[in-house]
């Protein structure tokens, strides 16, 4: 309390000066530390380095998937994985409903969900 009657007890510029600094350190208390490395991949679920089939199996996988969803139809899908073969960099999904907007939103989120990969690494196309 004697901190509180204190604070009251100051003059106008010394409670302006006090809350302006009590600002600034909770800015920079919220302020992120460090950017998540894109080599964890706790959260999708990648804890071993992927086999060339494995890799193989999850296009097809995605591939099956996305066909079945409405106005993709066809579709082709690529993955490109780090040197180490065990994290996803980029997926490229190509469909004949890629130019619809809504479509192209759905594939996004659902790679972004299945990867967790930003959505500047997933670049949906139409297909001729």
């Amino acid at each position: 309390m004697n901190i509180l009657g204190d604070f009251l007890n100051k003059t106008g510029k010394d409670k302006i000066l006090i809350l302006l600094l009590v600002g600034i350190i909770l800015l920079v208390i919220s302020i992120p530390t460090s950017k998540k490395s894109s080599s964890s991949l706790s959260s999708s679920g990648y804890d071993s380095i992927l086999t060339d089939s494995e890799q193989s199996d999850l296009e097809g996988k995605l591939k099956r998937c996305l066909a079945k969803v409405e106005g993709v139809g066809d579709v082709d899908v690529i993955v490109t994985y780090d040197s180490g073969g065990k994290t996803p960099e980029g997926v490229i999904i190509v469909a004949k409903g890629g130019d619809n907007g809504t479509v192209a939103t759905e594939i996004t989120n659902a790679i972004e969900a299945l990867l967790g990969l930003p959505a500047h690494k997933i670049k949906v196309l139409k297909m001729i």
